[in-house]
Order: structure tokens, then C-alpha cells, then sequence
């Protein structure tokens, strides 16, 4: 048997119903399916085989052009995609608050210049929280096989023009095997890389070339086998893997290999791959993947994610938009003959994009048109900006060394330092303010750092060095500046039971000492001692004033307020229980306590300022008083002066 076949292969899709149904269910969080995210992989693996095949074919019988090859890829993909764009973009316009009206326009700008993968590396980790929001983040997989198609076939003809085929085959095999350690290098260092970009992920379109190139006859018997075998990897990257696996890496190997060897058999026959269900999806399956992803974000939108009934109803959703797409968009565009020439053919799709691209991108140049939206509306969507100015110079997330930024007055002796975490860095500028005009402040902040010598984090580089950090600020401020009151401002809580806006991954308290471990009694007794101890040893020299924790809103507050707005025409204040305040940060104020007893540092409260008795608040009358869930915004921290004047009273 040769794979060299050039007829319709139902067992190819057959796989691509598979790898669609694999990434709907996991995107929309259904059990059994948590590694779904496979299923992109496994449609490199086709992509390489098919385009290799075409290329190598086509080149043989001497038919082969490179605008022709273009073309073809341009009529499958780029239909789809443009309606998808628009469509977004029509109904954002009437639904979305400005920055995500304006996120929107950039994503769809990428999406539709096939550079979404890049764009989506810069910002966040596909598998981070930041990510699930975002309508076209499925479209980096399309980047990153459009740009294969786009270099492939160059590399391939200027190969063999100067190599010839054998040689080719073998270059071929060695960028695989190149491409591959890169993805294992990349993926501890830089995972966000290793999973969005092409030379981390060549590799797995590379492999279903080799299994073009090199095809292998089999008896009936071993296809079989080879083929259940097949599935089985696919089956177990599927149901056993999930987002906690360091992914592009080793793992990938199984569905890679899982797909690799199905396509190397040919199977026809196998109940799997090749029944009418599966035909019909894996003939819809470019456009069911293209329309889940915004029914995921939309339930996420809506808050209504974690419903049966809305899931179920979005994966319906997801098919009959995939179905629609492909019997009024895809079909057609794929008969449209049109009798001009190839190259002003393909340029036509290159107009398209530009004019998309250009639609995208005007909303966001014109910062999500903002003129949509009330006033109220725009205004507290654009707290969400609102911060420190001078975080990307003062706050630090890597190393030891603080730059050691000065507020306030510069030539002014240094009258108060402030050492902590991100919730410093949103507070500083309302200590600036209350020292007053003639003073200056230090400033000795450090991302997700609580304020504890030699403590580690759960998740994060070995570039983070926070329990370093803190000792060695420690050692110095034992001679430094003596005597010059200092404020320690963290997000307490969080480092010993989590986040509460939304589920954290790892287990048990994200910060430790030696090993990660449980939240037991033990842990909390460790931390406790911990905590005084490094509090009483900055008293020894100096006031030590411990802000008690910020409340913690768990919705975004400017967004929330900007989104009542713009569906219900009214903002709503959004607020907590004090009740759930109180019993969020029970434990750590217990410890704040201890150590206001043992060395008699001094606690500020931010309570009496920014709850009543019986919420705790994030927006008065509309206006934000946070720029996220738990981080007061430079307008909002203003609340905090009269607090902080106290030192100096």
C-alpha cells in the first residue's frame, strides 16, 4: 500500500472530525476531555502531510505553481475567515465596551493578516485566565499553517533545485528533528513561544510530510493493528493530558505520532474514521473550529460558562454556525471559478484582507469608538488604564535588584518606604500623597512578592527571585536610612489560599518555603512565625506600618460597571460583603495582629475608608475605585490618604 494516493481519504477526515470534536469539548470544559487542545496538533500533522503531498505531486508532473499553491490555500481558508472577522466586528460594535472593542480590532487585524499567533505570544500564555476572553484566540493556529504554506513550498523547491529529491527528503527529516529540540528547549524556557510560533511548531507539519515522503508497505493484518494503535495515542493524549502539562514538549510526541501512524496506514475500513457521522463532521470541521471559540468566549462574556445547559446549547450553537459556514461561505467560494488569470485571482483574496485588516484596525486606532458608548460607560472602562504610572521602571519581576525609585520630591531627604507586592505598586502614589509635597518616597516593590525573606511561588521562572529579594532589602535596611518609617503593602491572603476571581491550577498555598505542601495547620503555624519574624527584624531600626489587606472585589469593577452600562443602560456599584471581607483575610489579620504584640509594629486599616457596615466597595456612584478585581486604580487609591497621613500624625 502506498499512501501516495491521490484520491479522497475518508480515514484523513475521519481525523479531522476527531481533532474538531477533541478542541470543542475541551474549550467548553466538558469532563473527559482535558486535553483536547491536542486535536490542533493533530490538524498540523494532516496540514503537512496533505501540502507536502500536493507540493511533491504536483512538482513531479511538472504542474506545480507557487501563485496556483496559494491560491488554493487562500480559497479554503481565507472565506471563512473574513466572514467570521466581520461578523465579530458587526456585533461588537453593538455588544462590547471600548477596550474590548479596541482588543477586538487588533485581534481581528492579526487573525485576518494570519499573525495572530505572534500577537497572541506577546500578550499572554494560551492557557492563562487572561487568555479565555479574547474572540479570536483560535486563530493562532491558522497563523502559524499559513505561514508553513507560505515558506514551505519555497524551501522545498529551492531544495531540490539545488539538491535534488533524495536530498530534500533527508533536509526535510533533519528540520524536523531541529524544529523538534527547539520545541523541547523552548517550552521550559519560554512555554508562550513554544506553543504559539512556527519554528516550535514546524515539526509536527514536518512529521506528516515524512509520512508522505517515506510510505510503507504493510500486510492487511499489521495496518489494522498499526491503526487501532493510532487511535489509542490520539485516544490517550485526548483523555489523559490537560493544561497543567508543559505543552508543546515530549507529550506532544503522542498525538503527533497517534496521527502520524493512522495517516501511514491508509485504514479505510476502521468504524472510527470512516462512518457517515464522522465524514460530515470532518468535512465541517475548518468551520465548526472557527465558530466554537466565540461561543466559549460568549458564555464566558455572559458569565454562564459553567452551565450545563449553556454549554450544551453553545456546542449546538458551534456546529450549526460551522454547518451555515460551510454550506454558504466555504462551498461556494471552493466552486467559484472565476475566469481571470491567477495572479489578479489571488490578489483579489489579498484585497479582502486588506480591507478587513484596515476595518480591524481602525477600531482599534480609534480606541474601540469610544462615541458607541455613554459616558458613564467610558469612563469606567477607561479606569481600567488607570494605573501607576511608573510600575515599568519601579516594579520589578525579575533578579534581586530594585531600581530603588524615588516619589516626590527628588532632592528631598527620603521620609517613608514602601516595600511589597503588585497591591504597592497600586497603592504608592496615595503614601506620596500624603507625606505631602515636600517629601520624598522610597519605593521597593516586587511582582507577586509577599514580604517574607526566602518564600517561593508556586507556577513561577526560575527568574523570580522574590525570597531573595526580600532578604537582601532586609540586610540592607539594617543600616539604611535608620529610623525612617516604613510600609509594607501585600496581597496577604492570596499567597496562602489563592485567588478568589478565579480557580488557580496549582494545589495548596501558592507560596512555600521548601516544598510545595498543604494548607494545613502546620503550613499556617510555619507562615505565621514567618511573618512576625521578618516584621520585627525591620523594627528594629525603624516605625514599621503593615496596611491590612485591600478588599478584593473578584469581578473586574471597571469592566462590570462599563458592561451594565452599555446591555442594561444603568451601572450597578460593585461591592462585596464585609461579612466575606472579614472572613477572607481572618487568618492573616490574626498574624498582622501577632505581630503588632510581638514587636509593636502598627497596622493602617483601609476598612473604614472603603467599606460601611455591610459592604465593602468598588465604585461609588459608577466610578471605579479598582483598574482590575483587587488592584485600586491612581483615582481610586486616593480613598487611602487619610490612612496613610497617619504616620506623620
Amino acid at each position: 500500500m502506498q499512501t501516495k494516493n491521490t484520491g479522497f481519504r475518508s480515514d484523513i477526515n475521519g481525523l479531522r472530525a476527531i481533532a474538531v470534536i477533541a478542541v470543542v469539548l475541551y474549550h467548553f470544559g466538558v469532563k473527559g476531555f482535558s486535553g483536547g487542545f491536542a486535536g490542533v496538533d493533530i490538524f498540523f500533522v494532516i496540514s503537512g502531510f496533505l501540502m507536502t503531498g500536493i507540493i511533491f505531486r504536483q512538482t513531479d508532473n511538472g504542474k506545480f505553481s507557487l501563485i496556483g499553491f496559494y491560491l488554493a490555500r487562500a480559497k479554503r481558508i481565507i472565506p471563512a475567515l473574513a466572514f467570521l472577522c466581520l461578523s465579530l466586528l458587526a456585533a461588537g460594535w453593538f455588544v462590547l465596551i471600548p477596550s474590548e472593542y479596541k482588543e477586538l480590532g487588533k485581534h481581528a487585524a492579526a487573525s485576518i493578516g494570519f499573525l495572530s499567533n505572534v500577537a497572541y505570544w506577546r500578550e499572554a500564555g494560551y492557557f492563562d485566565t487572561a487568555s479565555h476572553g479574547k474572540w479570536l484566540l483560535h486563530t493562532w493556529s491558522l497563523s502559524v499553517e499559513w505561514q508553513f504554506y507560505i515558506i514551505y513550498p519555497l524551501i522545498v523547491l529551492a531544495a531540490r533545485k539545488l539538491f535534488g529529491t533524495s536530498m530534500t527528503k533527508v533536509l526535510l527529516v533533519v528540520g524536523a528533528l531541529v524544529s523538534f529540540a527547539l520545541c523541547l528547549y523552548m517550552s521550559s524556557r519560554s512555554p508562550s513561544a513554544a506553543f504559539y510560533l512556527l519554528p516550535t511548531r514546524a515539526w509536527e507539519m514536518l512529521a506528516g510530510g515524512i509520512v508522505f515522503l517515506f510510505p510503507m508497505q504493510m500486510k492487511h493484518a499489521h495496518r489494522k493493528v498499526a491503526s487501532v494503535f493510532g487511535l489509542a495515542m490520539i485516544a490517550l493524549s485526548i483523555l489523559m493530558l490537560d493544561a497543567s502539562d508543559v505543552w508543546p514538549g515530549w507529550l506532544a510526541l503522542i498525538p503527533v505520532a497517534g496521527t502520524a501512524l493512522l495517516i501511514l496506514t491508509a485504514d479505510q475500513t476502521s468504524v472510527v474514521t470512516n462512518n457517515k457521522l464522522s465524514a460530515s463532521i470532518g468535512k465541517a470541521s475548518y468551520s465548526i473550529y472557527l465558530w466554537h471559540w466565540p461561543m466559549v468566549v460568549l458564555l464566558g462574556y455572559y458569565g454562564v460558562s459553567d452551565s450545563t445547559i449553556a454549554i450544551a446549547a453553545g456546542v449546538a450553537a458551534s456546529i450549526l454556525l460551522g454547518y451555515a459556514s460551510l454550506h454558504f461561505v466555504e462551498t461556494p467560494f471552493q466552486k467559484l471559478n472565476i475566469k481571470v488569470a491567477q495572479r489578479p485571482h489571488l490578489a483579489s483574496y489579498v484585497l479582502v484582507v486588506l480591507i478587513i485588516g484596515a476595518c480591524a484596525s481602525a477600531v482599534f486606532v480609534k480606541q474601540g469608538v469610544e462615541s458607541r458608548v455613554s459616558k458613564i460607560a467610558a469612563q469606567a472602562d477607561s479606569e481600567r488604564t488607570n494605573k501607576n504610572p511608573a510600575s515599568k521602571e519601579c516594579f520589578i519581576e525579575t533578579g534581586v535588584d530594585s531600581p530603588k525609585c524615588i516619589f516626590g520630591k527628588k532632592d528631598a531627604p527620603v521620609s517613608v518606604i514602601v516595600m511589597g507586592d503588585s497591591h504597592s505598586d497600586a497603592i504608592v502614589s496615595a503614601v506620596v500623597e500624603a507625606a505631602g509635597p515636600e517629601k520624598s518616597t522610597l519605593y521597593l516593590g516586587y511582582i507577586s512578592c509577599m514580604t517574607i525573606p526566602g518564600m517561593k511561588l508556586q507556577g513561577m521562572p526560575s527568574s523570580y527571585q522574590c525570597g531573595d529579594f526580600v532578604r537582601k532589602e532586609i540586610e540592607e535596611l539594617k543600616t539604611t536610612l535608620p529610623g525612617v518609617p516604613l510600609v509594607v503593602i501585600n496581597r496577604s491572603s492570596v499567597y496562602v489560599f489563592g485567588h478568589n476571581e478565579y480557580q488557580d491550577r496549582t494545589t495548596g498555598p501558592l507560596m512555600y518555603f521548601n516544598e510545595p505542601g498543604a494548607l494545613d495547620e502546620a503550613y499556617k503555624e510555619d507562615f505565621r512565625k514567618r511573618y512576625v519574624s521578618a516584621m520585627c527584624e525591620i523594627a528594629k531600626n525603624r516605625p514599621v506600618y503593615v496596611t491590612k489587606p485591600i478588599p478584593e472585589m473578584i469581578k473586574n469593577v471597571p469592566t462590570t460597571i462599563a458592561r451594565n452600562e452599555v446591555r442594561f443602560g444603568k451601572s450597578q456599584d460593585v461591592t462585596i460583603p464585609l461579612s466575606e471581607y472579614k472572613s477572607r483575610n481572618q487568618f492573616v489579620l490574626s498574624v498582622m495582629e501577632d505581630a503588632a504584640k510581638s514587636c509593636g509594629i502598627q497596622l493602617l486599616d483601609p476598612e473604614p475608608e472603603l467599606c460601611d457596615a455591610q459592604y465593602c466597595y468598588g465604585s461609588i456612584n459608577g466610578k471605579p475605585l479598582y483598574w482590575d478585581d483587587n488592584h485600586m486604580s491612581e483615582s481610586g487609591n486616593k480613598k487611602l490618604i487619610p490612612v496613610f497621613r497617619s504616620i506623620w500624625n
